[in-house]
């Protein structure tokens, strides 16, 4: 004999179960999404302030490098200053050579522009300015780099010029009279290897390119590079409310 189940209708869902099933479904994506976005967000913060202190550092050693260019600058153009005042009167005293023995060895030396890059190249290499929502000190970043780059540049064609002046003095002077080059000592019985007037203008014309190169457009700009520098530690201490006493936190393996 056949048995007959008993037919239960299909329940039909309502129109307003299907549209809560899908909000509660939308919002759980939606705020999914928010929370991984502020996650990422907290975490790009915190990478932001790491690098910034980081950068901190870095710049307040720049200006120290800053101070020590200016006082080397100054100093070696006063020395050519000294060199081209003998050359140009021409009185070979024996006082006078002694004196351009010595400041000829305060004349062509040089100290590169070497920036603190450790945060720099770690910036811009892994296009971490992206991180820097200040758009204010982005471009006072950027600023900073770009003349930066001038410096380094300009030095590399001052040392071109010292090169060749260098060349041009070893025609004139005669390193056996040093008696000691790091206290700049000359021997008393000191004397130039030549005395020709063509020789002699040539070098200190090299001299005078050397000395207007570095006072009048080197020296200036690093003045104003260590003005940006100082102004740049002001406005990263303010934003991101650094501490000159904090350790920096590694953020390079991340």
């Amino acid at each position: 004999m056949e048995v007959h189940h008993p037919h239960h209708p299909t329940h039909k869902k309502k129109i307003t179960e299907y549209f809560l099933e899908f909000f509660m479904l939308f919002f759980a994506v939606t705020l999914g999404f928010f929370a991984e976005n502020q996650r990422e967000h907290l975490v790009e913060g915190h990478r932001e302030q790491q690098f910034m202190q980081s950068l901190y550092e870095d710049i307040k050693k720049d200006t120290s490098m800053f101070n020590s260019l200016e006082e080397f600058d100054s100093i070696q153009i006063s020395k050519i200053d000294t060199a081209n005042s003998i050359l140009k009167n021409s009185n070979w005293s024996d006082s006078a050579i002694k004196l351009i023995y010595r400041v000829n060895l305060k004349t062509l030396g040089n100290i590169r522009l070497n920036l603190n890059e450790r945060t720099s190249s770690q910036l811009k290499n892994s296009g971490s300015m992206r991180l820097i929502e200040n758009q204010e000190i982005s471009n006072k970043i950027s600023e900073y780099w770009e003349l930066s780059d001038v410096i380094k540049n300009l030095g590399l064609n001052l040392e071109e010029l010292k090169l060749r002046a260098r060349e041009r003095s070893y025609s004139i002077f005669d390193q056996k009279y040093y008696l000691d080059v790091s206290s700049a000592l000359v021997s008393d019985d000191v004397k130039l290897m030549t005395k020709d007037a063509l020789v002699l203008t040539e070098y200190s014309n090299r001299l005078n390119h050397i000395r207007n190169s570095m006072k009048n457009v080197r020296l200036p700009l690093i003045i104003k590079l260590n003005k940006k520098a100082t102004e740049l530690l002001v406005e990263l201490k303010k934003e991101y409310n650094l501490n000159d006493n904090a350790g920096v936190i590694a953020v390079f393996d991340k």
